[in-house]
Parts: structure tokens; sequence; C-alpha cells
């Protein structure tokens, strides 16, 4: 009943999204959300240990992009320093970002994969575009005040999804 809200994957940070795994699975491009997947909400910027990570994806022939909620100044200034492409007021879980972002980049659905900390944006709108949707752990337990009162429900659905597929709840 609730599997199309069910991530592909389950994972305690991006960091444990490899390359070699993406590359295992057909993906040529990582679609991010930024707040509370890859920094809290109140950091600006990306941190080195980011920007590494996303030297890392670029060396392996994968490439990082950013689809997120945040208006066009928070995005372009996370973005700025990683040199990657994005789209901002995406309206996640409605379609309208992410085509608007696989169209911009001439991609097809099934060669990308979409990591985020909310099921109810990231992993769902990754689910109906047919893109692959990675759920990781919220990087900081604060939460801004639309998405918090959401996260009762997403830890029921998550609990579902564990248990479902045999898989430890993070």
């Amino acid at each position: 009943m609730l599997e199309f809200l069910y991530p592909k994957e389950y994972l305690p940070s991006v960091f444990y999204i490899t390359p070699k795994k993406l590359k295992a699975l057909g993906i040529t491009t990582i679609i991010f959300d930024i707040d509370n997947t890859l920094v809290p909400y109140w950091v600006k910027e990306p941190t080195p240990e980011l920007e590494g990570y996303f030297l890392d994806l670029r060396v392996n022939g994968i490439t990082p992009t950013v689809l997120s909620n945040s208006r066009e100044e928070r995005s372009s200034v996370f973005c700025r320093k990683l040199k990657i492409p994005y789209v901002y007021r995406a309206k996640k879980p409605l379609r309208t970002g992410m085509e608007l972002l696989l169209k911009k980049r001439g991609l097809k659905p099934s060669e990308c994969a979409i990591a985020g900390d909310q099921i109810f944006t990231d992993v769902w709108v990754g689910n109906r575009c047919g893109v692959y949707s990675i759920l990781v752990k919220q990087v900081s337990p604060k939460d801004e005040w639309i998405t918090k009162p959401k996260r009762g429900i997403e830890r029921l659905i998550v609990k579902h999804y564990c248990k479902k597929y045999g898989k430890e709840l993070l």
C-alpha cells in the first residue's frame, strides 16, 4: 500500500552512495536535495568533505546536480562553489522541477538517481518520475518549520519499509 513512498535504498548518509554502485546501476547522474541531505538548512556553503565527495563523483564519471525546493539564492550560493547545475523551487513532490532538470540536462530517468532526506518530497518525486530514489538519514535533527510536522509520518513509513525488506532502522 505504501510502496509508492518506499525508496529503492535507505542509507545513513550521501557518502554511502559510491560511484561504483551508481555505475553498476547504469546511473550517470545523481540529483541531490540540499537541506538536511547535504548540510543542515542553516549552512550556506558546502563543507570541504562534500567538495571532495563531489570531485570524486565527477572524476569517476558521475554528474552531480541539485533539485531543491529552496529559493534561488539558497541554491545558487550552495551550488556555485561546487560548480554544479541546479533547479530551485522545484515544488517536489510535483514532477515539474524534476522534468525541467531532466529536459535541461538531456537525461533519461533511468540514468538518474535522487538522494534526499524526505520521503514526501525527494523519494516521492523520484518514484513518480522513474528516477532511482535513495533516502538518507537527515544530517541534523533540527528541521525547518515546514518539514517538522511530516517527520512522524515519515518515521512510520520507514519503519514499515525496514520491516518489509529486512533493513535496519537508522
